[in-house]
């Protein structure tokens, strides 16, 4: 039996419902079966800058826009995730009339929630190796292994809040560093932790305008990914290429391969409020359980860059780490943005604590 309740309500009713809901500063608006706007929320006027009898497919991307015309071919509603202005919306397709309705939404809650599935995974598997030292306080290297799992909890809580809220850009301690310097300087503390080889090509000298202390944690995921999945009789290659417009840092290991098509869930799963099976069944398939990753892309992200996949020749992933070089204008060292790490522990204690 059909729920009927909503078409029993009186239209001041489901105002004052729409207005103490999420709905409440939506972006809402409706086209027709040729895809022209007939009306729109304000939200969705300041977020699209489209106005009636414009086209809506001119902002929508190529699969938004097959669903669209699914739903009203079909009169079904769909649902999928659409980017905007660099922020990511739930789409909500729901047929009217002859047409639809789109509704662009915010999914904050969602996205914590999935962030606090990793979480949650990350930090009973370290409650459950500290409970495991308890019972060996007479051991000599106790109090190093609970420092271990302490900031392997400490890094996990610690990126969680910068992926929520990141700063700005223009908040970052931007300063002009030699990545080449930086890179060399990684690759040393990788190798000290592993038998592999780990080699460097960079040019003796390759300054750029970063946060050092961003940079050096992108590195450090980077590499002690490549470590964790290289054999013994691999190596792991790290390269620095300048093309006058971007850097891009490549780091290459020997493992099984990250499969393509689940990159990008790697990268914004912690932004999906997912079955946490579903999210280990990711493990299952060779993907890393972590924040490493997407960690890395916002740190990329706020440098003007992306974190990029391809395979390596002869087996192995190669990711590569791309920034832009920013204006002269951003290096201000007055600003002092909130830092992922405390000061009183070196980064690679936080970082290698995952070996």
């Amino acid at each position: 039996m059909a729920d009927t309740f909503f078409s029993g309500l009186d239209d001041a009713a489901l105002r004052a419902l729409l207005e103490r809901t999420a709905l409440n500063g939506a972006a809402l608006l409706t086209v027709g079966p040729t895809l022209h706007i007939e009306s729109h929320s304000e939200a969705a006027a300041r977020l699209t800058g489209l106005r009636p009898l414009e086209r809506v497919d001119q902002l929508l991307s190529e699969a938004a826009v097959a669903a669209l015309r699914d739903c009203i071919a079909r009169q079904t509603p769909r649902t999928l995730y659409e980017e905007l202005d660099g922020a990511e919306y739930r789409l909500e397709l729901v047929p009217h009339r002859d047409g639809a309705l789109l509704a662009f939404l915010r999914d904050d809650r969602a996205s914590y929630d999935g962030s606090l599935r990793v979480l949650h995974a990350k930090s009973a598997q370290c409650l459950g190796a500290l409970m495991s030292d308890i019972r060996r306080l007479e051991d000599g290297a106790l109090s190093e292994n609970l420092r271990k799992q302490c900031l392997r909890m400490h890094r996990i809580l610690t990126h969680s809040d910068f992926l929520h809220d990141p700063p700005l850009t223009e908040q970052l301690r931007l300063t002009y560093c030699d990545l080449g310097k930086i890179c060399r300087s990684e690759a040393r503390e990788a190798a000290a932790r592993t038998q592999t080889p780990v080699t460097v090509a960079a040019a003796e000298s390759c300054t750029a305008l970063v946060e050092p202390r961003l940079i050096r944690i992108a590195l450090c995921n980077l590499l002690a990914n490549a470590v964790s999945v290289t054999k013994a009789d691999g190596d792991i290659a790290l390269s620095l290429h300048d093309d006058g417009a971007f850097i891009t840092v490549t780091v290459a290991d020997r493992g099984p391969g990250l499969d393509a098509a689940l990159f990008g869930t790697l990268l914004a799963g912690w932004q999906r409020s997912v079955p946490l099976d579903d999210y280990l069944a990711l493990a299952r398939q060779g993907a890393a359980l972590g924040l490493g990753l997407p960690i890395t892309q916002r740190i990329a992200l706020l440098h003007g860059g992306s974190l990029l996949l391809s395979p390596r020749e002869g087996g192995g992933s190669e990711l590569h780490l791309s920034i832009a070089h920013l204006p002269a204008s951003l290096a201000d060292h007055n600003l002092h943005a909130p830092m992922i790490l405390e000061e009183e522990f070196t980064l690679e204690e936080i970082e290698f604590s995952v070996l």
